[in-house]
């Protein structure tokens, strides 16, 4: 499949801002190609729309599986065991210890009120 990446990407994009569509290109068979092109006749609809639309319905199915939310929130958890034992690695090498009160909860909220702010020395 090739992809071309947007200027904006699309879940950082404003409401009011344009997204310009990408190019996503994928291979199928000749024969459902060939039902493709026979029923995009009959509807008038473009290659393009026949496409989004299936698209679309995908991700629209895919959200709403249960498994597949529960295994999204998985990796997050990994994710997250991940950058804790990360974070805890480079206090040690730096000399601090990670407190067990900091949780990761408190550390992201405390990022997000410091924007822009340095972080003071403990």
């Amino acid at each position: 499949m090739n992809e071309q990446a947007p200027e904006v990407p699309a879940q950082m994009a404003g409401p009011e801002e344009e997204r310009k569509p990408v190019v996503f290109a994928v291979r199928i068979d000749p024969v459902l190609r060939e039902q493709i092109e026979g029923l995009r006749g009959i509807t008038e609809q473009s290659v393009n729309d026949v496409g989004v639309e299936a698209l679309n319905d995908w991700v629209t199915k895919t959200l709403g599986d249960e498994a597949i939310s529960q295994k999204a929130m998985a990796e997050l958890d990994a994710e997250e065991q991940r950058l804790q034992e990360r974070r805890a690695a480079i206090a040690g090498i730096l000399g601090q210890a990670a407190t067990a009160t900091e949780t990761s909860e408190e550390v992201t909220a405390g990022r997000r009120g410091r924007q822009g702010q340095a972080r003071p020395r403990s």
